[in-house]
């Protein structure tokens, strides 16, 4: 089985081919949010390289979002797009649960914190799982928009061992320090997605039978975009 990974929410674009529980390869940048200039590039220098052929893919997997509006949109159509062409389901996993699961620590609580804009954060926490062999994220309470204060708030409560990860805390880094003894945050370089991340959580909505077609998915906001509140504002 094999699984395209496409991950372009934030400033990462990453694409990976993962080979039943194997990855076989993963492009990734993290220096430009210009997305609709490099991840089809990328995808076809990976192909090019590993000297196959993207009608071997078996499943397209793409984040869904919350995320940079714009990158959900191109990660969207271009999954979008190889699937059609391909005749292929796609598995359409949210961006904080594809950050969660680069905690591979059996029953760890973690807290996923993503930049929105100004001081507001998307959030949301997730127990690790260890089944057949994988980790997964079981999520506790759906996504909400934070203020960052509301949130900090919340986190100087917390009693037990919690890891907490996302760009958020990349953004916010002073204001996360010596929050709290019993908050654990990883290096930097654990905090952005990976696209094999991607593929492997999609792998499992494939035999968990949750996937779709490439008409039903979309990207996932979560929340109006400024120019449609704006709007809103206007003509109320």
């Amino acid at each position: 089985m094999r699984v395209l990974g496409i991950e372009s929410s934030g400033t990462t674009a990453s694409v990976a081919l993962i080979e039943d529980d194997q990855l076989v390869a993963e492009y990734t940048m993290c220096n430009t949010m210009k997305h609709s200039k490099t991840l089809m590039p990328m995808l076809e220098d990976m192909l090019k390289r590993l000297e196959t052929d993207i009608n071997t893919i078996d499943l397209v997997s793409v984040t869904e979002g919350p995320g940079s509006f714009t990158g959900l949109r191109i990660g969207s159509a271009t999954a979008k797009g190889i699937a059609q062409g391909l005749n292929l389901k796609i598995a359409s996993i949210r961006t904080l649960e594809v950050i969660a699961s680069q905690i591979q620590i059996p029953e760890a609580k973690v807290g996923v914190i993503v930049f929105a804009r100004a001081r507001e954060v998307y959030y949301a926490t997730y127990t690790i799982k260890f089944e057949d062999g994988q980790f997964y994220p079981l999520e506790d309470k759906a996504i909400v928009a934070l203020e960052l204060d509301d949130l900090l708030e919340q986190l100087k409560g917390i009693d037990e061992p919690f890891y907490i990860i996302g760009d958020g805390i990349t953004k916010f880094k002073s204001e996360f320090k010596d929050i709290n003894s019993k908050i654990l945050v990883p290096a930097p370089i654990f905090c952005s997605n990976s696209a094999k991340n991607v593929a492997i959580l999609g792998l499992r909505r494939y035999y968990n039978n949750d996937v779709m077609t490439c008409y039903e998915q979309k990207p996932y906001y979560h929340k109006k975009s400024q120019a449609e509140r704006e709007y809103e504002e206007r003509h109320q």
